[in-house]
């Protein structure tokens, strides 16, 4: 099944920009995109923490979702359990989109 991004990726990399640039905040950012300011502030802050580990990569639009298999789920629950990394920091290293995904 297909789906659609809320906001392109145009739109994901201003935000990012801006941010990092030190030209608005987050909730100011958010604002502008039209996103409720507190959820909306926390996914721009999601946006740059992606974009700062892997570039570009995962801001991207996906065009279907993503499914794992239950070797590779376990693999990266072991590694949250044993304290390496967190969860965003999971997400991004193993390319899983949002961190929820790795939380279920």
């Amino acid at each position: 099944m297909s789906r659609k991004s809320k906001y392109s990726f145009d739109q994901k990399i201003w935000a990012v920009e801006q941010y990092l640039n030190g030209n608005r905040s987050t909730v100011e950012i958010a604002k502008r995109l039209k996103m409720p300011s507190k959820s909306g502030a926390m996914q721009v802050r999601r946006w740059v923490h992606q974009y700062q580990s892997n570039r570009d990569t995962l801001l991207s639009n996906a065009q279907y979702n993503n499914h794992y298999s239950k070797a590779f789920k376990e693999k990266v629950v072991q590694e949250y359990l044993a304290g390496k990394m967190s969860l965003p920091s999971l997400a991004n290293k193993y390319g899983i989109r949002s961190n929820g995904i790795v939380s279920e």
